[in-house]
């Protein structure tokens, strides 16, 4: 009997050194990775620089490429990202462009969040933010003119054909352009939902 209890104390000794010896291993390898990462905390290093990996890549991925996607989590609660790339910017969004689909039910106004009128004064391109269709749907535009400004009002509203769909709260950027039937001259633009 003391021999089999001398046996497990044994076994259980060559447990915890084959652990503490993976454990420093491991710790050798983050402190490494974090001094080659610019002086941050060990095994924090920022993706894109040397030493760091990308949330989410799985041990041993090494540094991620600049402009390579970083992708962390699953589901509705992942995350993508870029690794950064030295002196540049991050990449501009192109804007779905939209056209006013009128019949829309439940319209009602929303602001927009730029507008810029082209060198003949009479077309304006507005961007703005909306959701996905046929959940969220550009009904028309309202134009209404001034002496001193033009308002501009964006109605939106859904698809009633499109029956019972799931609506998911996801941004869209989206555009549209209109014409004034006048030139704009010396007024300005005003947001109607504003």
């Amino acid at each position: 009997m003391a021999s089999t209890a001398r046996r497990w104390i044994g076994l259980g000794v060559f447990l915890l050194v084959v652990a503490l010896a993976a454990s420093c291993a491991q710790a050798a390898a983050l402190g490494s990775e974090g001094s080659a990462g610019g002086g941050s905390a060990p095994g924090h290093t920022a993706p894109g620089s040397p030493g760091g990996s990308a949330p989410g890549s799985g041990a041993g991925a090494g540094p991620q490429p600049c402009g390579t996607p970083i992708v962390s989590g699953t589901g509705p609660n992942g995350t993508v990202a870029y690794a950064p790339c030295p002196g540049q910017e991050p990449p501009t969004p192109h804007p779905q462009v939209v056209e006013p689909s009128p019949g829309m039910a439940g319209v009602h106004p929303i602001a927009f969040d730029h507008a810029g009128v082209a060198g003949d004064d009479v077309t304006v391109t507005i961007d703005f933010v909306s959701g996905v269709e046929p959940c969220s749907v550009l009904d028309h535009v309202d134009v209404s003119y001034g002496a001193d400004a033009v308002t501009i009002t964006l109605y939106e509203g859904h698809d009633p054909g499109a029956g019972e769909v799931a609506c998911p709260a996801i941004a869209v950027f989206k555009q549209v352009v209109v014409t004034l039937d006048q030139p704009l001259g010396d007024r300005k633009i005003v947001d109607g939902a504003a």
